[in-house]
């Protein structure tokens, strides 16, 4: 079913759905990180990848016009 689709829906399907989804796992598992051992390297990692997915869809929504 999937590979019905255009490449043109499938990457907006991915976007539109996979990440708010991954923001959304990324930030509550960077507070329960920074909650256990704010010094951690798992900590410092999961922030960046945070950052990054927020920073993507930040362009995402400029890109767009809003």
């Amino acid at each position: 079913m999937w590979m019905l689709l255009s490449t043109r829906l499938r990457t907006w399907l991915a976007l539109a759905v996979a990440l708010p989804v991954a923001r959304l796992v990324l930030r509550r598992a960077a507070a329960r990180a920074t909650r256990q051992n704010p010094n951690s390297r798992l900590t410092g990692l999961l922030n960046r990848a945070d950052a990054t997915v927020a920073t993507m869809a930040q362009r995402r929504r400029a890109r767009r016009g809003h």
